[in-house]
């Protein structure tokens, strides 16, 4: 799959530009492997990543969201369904983190540093209790 960086489209492997845009896709695969793009937050539905990305954006960090076609159709999340991935690019990720953290989107976790939504109680990645 790739990715239009402005406008988040998703298109087949093998496309090169998006049509909308003009501009040159990214693989999302390959770019997360190569170390390109971070995931930064995993959004629960595509109004709320549309929300964190347009914080990240005013802020003056890129960010592309990925997931599942069917967060297009669905305004709910079923069992990470719907679910959408927020990555950024590496260097922009530490301050991506920082400002989820900063305007109460997220929590970090005090055990291993990873970000769970806000008012969590356990840590989504190593269940570690949050209060």
């Amino acid at each position: 799959m790739t990715l239009c960086p402005e406008c988040d489209g998703e298109f087949e492997a093998g496309v090169k530009r998006c049509p909308r845009c003009d501009v040159s896709l990214v693989d999302a695969q390959a770019d997360v492997s190569n170390g390109d793009l971070v995931e930064v937050w995993r959004a629960q539905g595509e109004m709320d990543a549309q929300l964190v990305r347009a914080m990240l954006d005013s802020s003056g960090i890129d960010a592309i969201l990925t997931g599942e076609s069917v967060r297009l159709t669905h305004a709910f999340t079923i069992d990470g369904l719907a679910e959408v991935r927020i990555l950024v690019r590496e260097d922009d990720a530490e301050d991506a983190c920082e400002l989820l953290v900063a305007s109460d989107v997220a929590t970090g976790c005090p055990e291993c540093g990873e970000l769970s939504p806000n008012g969590s109680s356990r840590c989504r990645s190593c269940k570690a209790h949050l209060n």
